[in-house]
């Protein structure tokens, strides 16, 4: 898991997914934020887009929420958040070969 630093204005980075159920084949970005604050992103992959599933969540004991989700090869939006705490970017490999993701993000 890599951490999208409170700090910090924007996020950009290559990951490599192995194959699924091989360790490594999800990837999570943590992004703590604070209420109202706003979230753009893109990320993409190589084609066909449905080799890996793309989402935004965030976790309130037990209950898991989401605010965005992709199978296609682009994805883009913003997210804006609805309370302080933490949102995950996630990226999980649904295919049998390595894909190559590469996401940035921005705080606004």
């Amino acid at each position: 898991m890599d951490t999208f630093p409170q700090d910090a204005r924007e996020y950009a980075k290559d990951v490599e997914l192995p194959p699924r159920k091989q360790r490594g084949w999800v990837h999570e970005v943590e992004v703590p934020m604070r209420a109202g604050e706003d979230l753009e992103y893109e990320t993409e992959h190589d084609e066909p887009g449905d080799r890996v599933q793309f989402n935004i969540h965030s976790h309130q004991g037990a209950e898991v929420s989401y605010y965005a989700k992709s199978a296609e090869s682009r994805a883009s939006g913003s997210f804006s958040a609805p309370w302080d705490g933490k949102f995950y970017l996630m990226w999980e490999n649904v295919s049998d070969d390595p894909i190559r993701v590469r996401v940035r993000a921005a705080r606004r």
